[in-house]
């Protein structure tokens, strides 16, 4: 029974230090992390997905339309919706995320992930 006050001493001292990182950044007055501020685009097109989807599974889409495209030939993507795209990130996405600083590169740069897309692709028009 001499040990319980050892032991509940030592679930405080570890319980403090493993939440130290969020309360200081609290103290400190910085926000915790949400999502990175974006420039959606203007026009009233729907993404080819819902929003929730593009957000979690872009990446996946973007792979899965490589593959069926450049290796299988087929240039057709049809959405849950029933709408038909072309599968193409410049040619689909880009025409309505056409400012890919304001949008891609500022998420990707939040999540600090860095995406191979543009070792081959280029901005429309050009760009970098």
């Amino acid at each position: 029974m001499g040990d319980k006050g050892k032991i509940l001493l030592g679930l405080a001292v570890f319980v403090i230090l493993v939440t130290f990182p969020f309360w200081s950044r609290l103290a400190a007055g910085d926000a915790l992390p949400g999502r990175a501020e974006l420039e959606y685009p203007t026009n009233s097109e729907a993404c080819v997905e819902d929003t929730e989807y593009m957000r979690a599974s872009h990446m996946d889409l973007l792979s899965q339309w490589r593959d069926d495209l450049v290796r299988d030939g087929n240039p057709d993507y049809v959405s849950a919706s029933g709408e038909t795209y072309y599968k193409s990130l410049t040619k689909t996405c880009m025409s309505c995320h056409e400012d890919r600083d304001a949008f891609c590169t500022r998420c990707h740069d939040y999540a600090d992930v860095q995406p191979t897309c543009w070792e081959c692709h280029t901005t429309p028009g050009g760009g970098a």
